[in-house]
C-alpha cells in the first residue's frame, strides 16, 4: 500500500473532513478523495460515511485506523537518531500543562533543559486539562500532563503521579461552616457549601461529580470557573470555596491566607498522566524533555514549602 495514502487516510479520518485536511496538507479536495477512494479499493471495503457534515470512520475504517496508526509511528521514528548520537539536541519542543503542574514544574524543568541540553527550546501551552487535551489531539502538543487521561486512538499515556484534593477555603468560611481545626471533611459534607468549580467539561470536575454521586449528593455550585487564577481570588475574598490538589495551593496554605481540609469518604484523588501524541512522532529532543519530567516533579516536591501530598509513580 501507498505510504502516503494512509497518511492522508490517517489526516481525513481524525479531521472528519476532506475539505479541512486538504487545507492543512495542501493537496487539492478531488485529489485527496482520490487517493482515500484508491485506498479503500486495496482494503475491498468502505472506510468512511460520506455526509453532508464531513466523514465518519465506518466499522472497517475504524479498524483500519486501529492497525496503521501504530505502524506509521514506527515507521516515521525507524530512521530517528540514527547516525545522530553526536548531533547536539537542538529543537522545538511544545508541552502542554494545566495551571497547577505548570506552577509547580514550569521553571524546573525550563532550568533543568537550560542546563542539560541548551539547544532544546522549551515551549509551554497551559490550560485546564479538557483544553490542554484537545491541543494534544490537534497535534500542537509534543508532550503534556493531563488529568485522569485515557489512552486513544490520538493519545498514548502513562502514569506520573496521584494527587490528593481538599476542600480549599477562606479561614472565615471555613468557621462559618464549622469545620474550624479538622484535619478531614467527608464529601457529604460539602453538600450546601457555596463553591467554585471549573466547568464539567474538565477532569477535576468530574472527579467530584463522580464522588459527589457515591455520597447521594450534590455540590451548591455559585461559580463555574475555568481559570485557577480567578478560582483562588474567588476562595481568597471569601465568597466560595473550592476543591484542588496542594500543589495549587501550597504558598497560600503556607502563609495561612487559605486553608486546606483533606476530603475524605471517599478519598478523592486525580491522576495525572504524561501524555504523547500518537500522530506526531517523538524527536531525540521530545524523548530528552520526556526523561525529565518525573525526575524535575519528584524534586519540585521534595522542596515544596508544605506537604504536597503527591505520589509520584
Amino acid at each position: 500500500m501507498d505510504l502516503k495514502r494512509l497518511e492522508y487516510f490517517l489526516l481525513v479520518a481524525d479531521h472528519g473532513s476532506f475539505s479541512r485536511a486538504s487545507s492543512i496538507i495542501g493537496v487539492a479536495q478531488p485529489a485527496l478523495g482520490r487517493q482515500v477512494q484508491r485506498l479503500e479499493e486495496d482494503c475491498g471495503a468502505k472506510l468512511f460515511y460520506r455526509h453532508g457534515r464531513g466523514v465518519t470512520l465506518t466499522p472497517e475504517g475504524e479498524l483500519f485506523a486501529e492497525r496503521i496508526r501504530p505502524l506509521l509511528k514506527q515507521l516515521a521514528e525507524a530512521a530517528d537518531g540514527l547516525g545522530a548520537a553526536e548531533r547536539p539536541l537542538c529543537g522545538s519542543i511544545t508541552v502542554g500543562l494545566t495551571p497547577t503542574v505548570m506552577s509547580l514544574i514550569g521553571l524546573p524543568l525550563l532550568q533543568k533543559l537550560r542546563s542539560i541540553a541548551p539547544g532544546i527550546r522549551l515551549n509551554f501551552l497551559t490550560g485546564y486539562s479538557g483544553y490542554v487535551h484537545e491541543w494534544m489531539v490537534d497535534g500542537r502538543l509534543d508532550i503534556a500532563i493531563l488529568h485522569d487521561a485515557r489512552r486513544s486512538q490520538h493519545i498514548a499515556v502513562d502514569p506520573l503521579a496521584t494527587a490528593r484534593l481538599f476542600l480549599v477555603s477562606h479561614p472565615r468560611l471555613i468557621a462559618e461552616a464549622g469545620l474550624e481545626g479538622r484535619e478531614s471533611v467527608s464529601l457529604a459534607e460539602l453538600e450546601g457549601l457555596p463553591m467554585a468549580l471549573p466547568s464539567r467539561s474538565h477532569g477535576l470536575r468530574r472527579t467530584l461529580d463522580q464522588g459527589m454521586n457515591k455520597v447521594k449528593g450534590t455540590f451548591d455550585v455559585q461559580y463555574e470557573l475555568d481559570t485557577l487564577t480567578l478560582m483562588k481570588e474567588v476562595v481568597l475574598a471569601g465568597i466560595a470555596h473550592t476543591v484542588l490538589a496542594m500543589p495549587a495551593v501550597a504558598v497560600e496554605v503556607k502563609s495561612g491566607t487559605l486553608k486546606a481540609t483533606r476530603l475524605v469518604s471517599p478519598k478523592l484523588e486525580t491522576r495525572l498522566m504524561i501524555t504523547t501524541s500518537l500522530n506526531r512522532p517523538l524527536t531525540r529532543e521530545g524523548r530528552a524533555v520526556l526523561a525529565q519530567i518525573r525526575p524535575v516533579l519528584h524534586e519540585a516536591a521534595r522542596l515544596a514549602p508544605v506537604p504536597l501530598h503527591l505520589d509520584v509513580h
